[in-house]
């Protein structure tokens, strides 16, 4: 039985003059399933196409001439169209193959995936024990149905199998099989890189806090964490195996609580682990105080990311965010004084947002003396209570996924909430959120002096992005 895993590519264009910046990241999912059918002695392939660029007539060449018996590929929004003509390319040369989609687009749409396009199986919920058991079904041509966890097709029909549960053990994973990937390539965005290449590692899964942008919450995506041991050990893994210069954690709050997040910090020190490397993270401003984060940046924490979203109260609390524009004062403050790196993520178009309240945005994100900011425009993904309110709501009828994306020159494609800001605006207002931001002789001095790790063609290709007005692109 030989599997192949997929990373879908994904068209640049989309993201206008702001593509330059994308570049390839870990892809943690795949390399836990991959690592798991590897324990179990399954022969597992992966092509990540974000790297390689092979298309999905490459890629079908590659699955007939290996002859794989299951391609599985991962399934976000903005690459659905791309996974989807990947399936088509593989069923037109190898059509025995079969293919197995997940992610959280997957798991939304499963039906109308599996009634509408080639796709064999969708595995919702987490895919590792539900591809292993795949695998070995397969290989035994047992009945699909028994396999938790899957929606699949029998005789025009389509069959969902009882829920799977979720691991709560993350510790008896094994650590990502990173060494059937293309890891050298790896790296992060540029707002995020203190040093490159760089490695992911994930502390935990789900996220206790139910923000409404957020897709987490909609799949039922329960909170759990790994110990500090499990954590500590592929930290040391990772640093002893490959040749990463930074550490970037891929949980959307790390760590959750100062209790761990001191008792994390206290173990790497422990090792000696912050001499060797650096590490990033993102976590929320009412988590952090001046003593953790003094020990994060002992432990050899360099950059924080905090999801801002916002500098209106009450744009905040019109998606459940659950802090004040104190607490972020407050934790910015705090960071920038015991020398940790900051970077704000805010959203723009929010529900309820005027432009006078982007301006106030703007301005808040000015008056933090933050290192890096990124304004994304507002998108409802599929998956979160924005998508399903607006959907219900007959707001939201738009399906090109490939355009629900947060960065977009063109205003008639750029998917946004319906409200008081037009797409035009949208757009000419995080243009002028990064110009602001960016363009302010502290804040070139201070990027000036972070060249190492943005590196001067990027510096320079941003100021020229952030000077010249955007065209609409048909």
């Amino acid at each position: 039985m030989k599997v192949l895993l997929v990373n879908p590519s994904f068209d640049y264009r989309k993201f206008g003059r702001f593509g330059r910046f994308m570049e390839p990241m870990p892809c943690l999912g795949l390399a836990y399933i991959a690592a798991v059918l590897k324990q179990n002695d399954i022969d597992v392939e992966v092509v990540d196409d974000f790297v390689l660029r092979m298309g999905p007539s490459g890629i079908a060449d590659f699955v007939k001439k290996n002859r794989f018996d299951i391609v599985g590929i991962s399934c976000l929004t903005p690459s659905a169209p791309e996974v989807f003509s990947i399936a088509a390319a593989i069923k037109k040369y190898s059509g025995k193959t079969l293919i197995v989609l997940g992610n959280i687009h997957a798991n939304v749409f499963a039906e109308e995936i599996l009634r509408n396009e080639p796709v064999d199986i969708i595995v919702y919920g987490e895919g590792e024990y539900a591809m292993l058991e795949l695998a070995r079904a397969a290989a035994e041509s047992k009945d699909f149905s028994q396999v938790k966890g899957i929606c699949f097709k029998r005789e025009g029909a389509i069959v969902k199998t009882a829920p799977r549960a979720m691991i709560e053990n993350l510790d008896s994973l094994p650590f990502p099989a990173w060494r059937l990937f293309p890891f050298k390539k790896y790296t992060f965005l540029s707002f995020i890189d203190v040093k490159k290449p760089g490695l992911s590692i994930l502390g935990s899964r789900g996220c206790p806090y139910q923000c409404t942008f957020c897709c987490l919450p909609g799949i039922g995506c329960k909170y759990r964490t790994r110990s500090v041991k499990s954590i500590a050990d592929e930290f040391q893994y990772i640093l002893e195996n490959f040749p990463v210069k930074q550490i970037g954690f891929f949980d959307p709050i790390f760590p959750l609580s100062k209790d761990f997040g001191m008792e994390f910090c206290e173990e790497l020190i422990r090792r000696r682990l912050h001499d060797k490397t650096v590490w990033v993270c993102e976590t929320r401003v009412d988590i952090v105080d001046r003593e953790l984060l003094r020990k994060m940046k002992e432990a050899g924490c360099r950059r924080i990311l905090f999801g801002l979203e916002s500098g209106v109260e009450e744009l905040l609390n019109n998606v459940n965010k659950k802090c004040n524009l104190e607490d972020i004062r407050k934790a910015i403050r705090y960071a920038r004084e015991e020398g940790v790196q900051t970077a704000g993520l805010f959203m723009i178009g929010l529900p309820g947002e005027t432009k006078e309240m982007t301006r106030t945005t703007i301005q808040f994100a000015k008056e933090l003396n933050l290192d890096f900011a990124k304004f994304a425009i507002t998108v409802p993904f599929p998956g979160s209570k924005l998508y399903e309110d607006l959907t219900a709501k007959g707001e939201l009828k738009r399906r090109d996924w490939d355009n629900f994306v947060t960065f977009n020159n063109n205003p008639k494609k750029l998917v946004c909430i319906p409200g008081k800001i037009s797409p035009e605006e949208l757009i000419s207002l995080q243009q002028k959120a990064h110009r602001e931001f960016y363009l302010r002789p502290k804040m070139i001095l201070k990027q000036l002096f972070k060249m190492r790790t943005v590196g001067i063609k990027n510096l320079f290709f941003g100021l020229f992005s952030l000077l010249t007005p955007h065209r609409s692109c048909e």
